[in-house]
């Protein structure tokens, strides 16, 4: 027995020539709802599953690409991982149109850059830097990585609806979490009002515009870039874990009222 059918036996078999055809995700039109949330972690979106949506199932597993579907207040909705980095990212908003999606929203963590934003809080991304590569093979670099308008002003609604500060403008993207020019860049685009780093945004939102999936994105902030680049990698976990909370709930009800 291979040791996916041994960890996942309950499962269909992702590599059947249809599910194989969905190459991130491995599921099914139908499967998936039309609204999804699109965490990077494993582990936060069977969280999201288990404590957020009513009637929660595991659809697929295929690599790090998670997928369950429920309900929230009575909108169908799912949630899929993502992993770590854009080309994962890429592979699952590929998939989303072809399963229906009509809305997709990253609830993420970033590392903050401005001295006004601090663990714990809300950032809202209005669009992100596209420091990465996997965005530039879809389409040029002065393509720009815009978040939908409409959903983002849905997030924004439900923030003032809960009484949520957020944060709200560009956010940057990077495939490197420490690279060897880190610290240049973190003070550039903090001169230039870029809020937070994170890794998975500006492909997200380049492919959701491109394949017509309005995309937003939300984080929560677990430390700072300037600890990371004296080599403080370790992120505030209790804050990050209250601000992804919060990220979650604003996202969920984002979508309830996103038309």
């Amino acid at each position: 027995m291979s040791a996916w059918n041994f960890l996942n036996k309950d499962l269909p078999d992702p590599d059947s020539s249809e599910r194989a055809l969905f190459r991130a995700t491995r599921c099914m039109p139908g499967e998936i709802a039309p609204h999804v949330l699109l965490p990077g972690d494993p582990a936060r979106a069977a969280r999201i599953a288990e404590e957020w949506f009513d009637d929660a199932k595991l659809v697929m597993v295929n690599r790090e690409f998670h997928s369950y579907t429920g309900t929230f207040k009575g909108l169908p909705v799912s949630v899929i991982s993502t992993g770590l980095g854009s080309p994962g990212a890429a592979m699952v908003v590929q998939d989303l149109k072809p399963l229906g999606v009509k809305a997709a929203i990253r609830v993420g963590t970033a590392g903050s850059v401005s001295s006004n934003v601090v663990p714990g809080d809300i950032v809202v991304g209005t669009a992100a830097v596209r420091d990465e590569g996997t965005s530039h093979k879809f389409i040029p670099a002065n393509y720009p990585a815009t978040a939908h308008f409409g959903l983002t002003g849905e997030l924004l609604r439900a923030a003032k609806t809960q009484d949520v500060k957020a944060h709200v403008g560009i956010v940057h993207t990077s495939d490197a979490f420490k690279g060897p020019r880190l610290a240049d860049e973190a003070a550039r685009y903090a001169e230039a009002n870029v809020l937070a780093f994170e890794m998975e945004a500006a492909t997200v939102l380049t492919l959701g515009a491109l394949l017509s999936v309005p995309t937003a994105c939300v984080f929560s902030i677990d430390g700072w870039v300037a600890n990371v680049v004296k080599g403080d990698t370790i992120p505030d976990a209790s804050a990050r874990d209250r601000g992804i909370v919060t990220a979650i709930d604003l996202a969920l009800n984002a979508l309830t009222t996103f038309r």
